[in-house]
């Protein structure tokens, strides 16, 4: 499979590409800044560019997946957080829609006992660039991941419609391996799911979802 990687930059992306490389799958890693790209390519990137929205599609276009990480758009910096996170998520739906994408998986927070009311929802949108996937023509699965920790991955997690628990913990490199893994885990196509540290193996509780 060729997935193409946005955000492959991050320390969550790092992991993300060399599972795909231990995969077999051909990693498009997509960073913010040139100086990046050397070291995607030794962790097992098939190829690495900067983001650019112009020269995006042909990449698009021949690839199977998104891994959709976080905004890398340098255009976007407009200094408001919100509106950045959302104009970036949103540029990316439309040109996968345009290169006929099949499959699209994001990266988004455990929101746990979060109300409609809460003031950390910020201008009442937080959930807008989830929403946005929702409402596209692409098989979508949004990950949803507890607080990030640089613990050694165990590769066994609990999933979850919904974890009751804003203190969940996940390690960088088991939320790496639940993004690859669901690109091809048929029971978590069009879901939303919640993942933090348990007892149960990644690829089982995926597909027992």
């Amino acid at each position: 499979m060729k997935v193409i990687v946005i955000g492959a930059n991050g320390d969550v992306g790092e992991h993300v590409i060399r599972k795909l490389a231990d995969r077999k799958h051909e990693a498009l890693a997509v960073a913010a800044k040139e100086n990046q790209m050397e070291d995607l390519i030794k962790l097992g990137a098939a190829q690495a560019i900067v983001y650019d929205e112009e020269k995006l599609i042909p990449y698009l276009q021949a690839s199977d997946a998104v891994i959709y990480l976080t905004g890398v758009n340098p255009k976007k910096h407009t200094g408001k957080t919100v509106m950045v996170d959302h104009q970036s998520i949103s540029d990316i739906i439309q040109l996968a829609q345009k290169s006929n994408v099949r499959r699209f998986v994001m990266m988004s927070a455990v929101k746990a006992e979060e109300s409609e009311t809460d003031p950390s929802r910020k201008i009442a949108a937080k959930d807008l660039p989830e929403d946005m996937l929702k409402t596209a023509n692409l098989v979508y699965t949004v990950v949803r991941i507890g607080q990030l920790t640089d613990n050694p991955g165990n590769g066994a997690i609990t999933l979850s419609k919904k974890i009751h628990d804003r203190k969940a913990e996940i390690p960088r490199e088991d939320a790496a391996e639940v993004l690859v893994e669901s690109l091809n885990q048929e029971a978590v196509f069009h879901s939303t799911i919640e993942a933090a540290s348990g007892d149960t193996p990644i690829s089982e509780a995926l597909s027992m979802f």
